[in-house]
This record gives C-alpha cells, structure tokens and sequence, in this order.
C-alpha cells in the first residue's frame, strides 16, 4: 500500500497531506505519529513494515504499532488516499 496523490508539507509547524488530484479535494492535519506513518506510505510498504519501524522509532510494541497504522491507514483510505 502507498498513498496516492498526496504531497505532505508542513504549514506553520504542522504536518499537513495535501490532496493533489484523486477524489478527495483538500488537507488533512497530521498529529506526529501521522505524519511519520503518512512519510513512510510515500513508497510503497506494508502495515507490518511500517509498524516495525514506529517500534523503533517510538519504542513502542508491535500490537500498539500496527493498530495505530491502521488506524492512519483507514482515515486515508476514507478519503481515496492510499492505493493497495
């Protein structure tokens, strides 16, 4: 999976994804566990793959890790931004 048509700049110390085509016409603001996942999905990667390297980046668990990709994964899908 990877997102699709979406550039991530950050305005005013916020990360933001910018739709630059697609179905979904606008921004989204991203907390920073967002915008380390939304960097990772600029190439094509897996949940688990971008788990591990939140783990490593978070020192978090593995269990946290994915549920949170998920949970990322699924707002971008909701607005036709990831292409699995």
């Amino acid at each position: 999976m990877k997102l699709k048509d979406v550039i991530i700049s950050e305005a005013n110390g916020q990360k933001i994804a910018v739709s630059v085509g697609g179905s979904f016409n606008g921004m989204l603001k991203l907390n920073d566990t967002a915008a380390f996942i939304a960097d990772l999905l600029q190439q094509e990667t897996t949940i688990e793959e971008v788990a591990q390297k939140l783990c490593e980046a978070y020192e978090t668990d593995m269990e946290t890790a994915i549920k949170s990709v998920e949970s990322v994964a699924e707002q971008f899908r909701k607005v036709g931004l990831i292409e699995e």
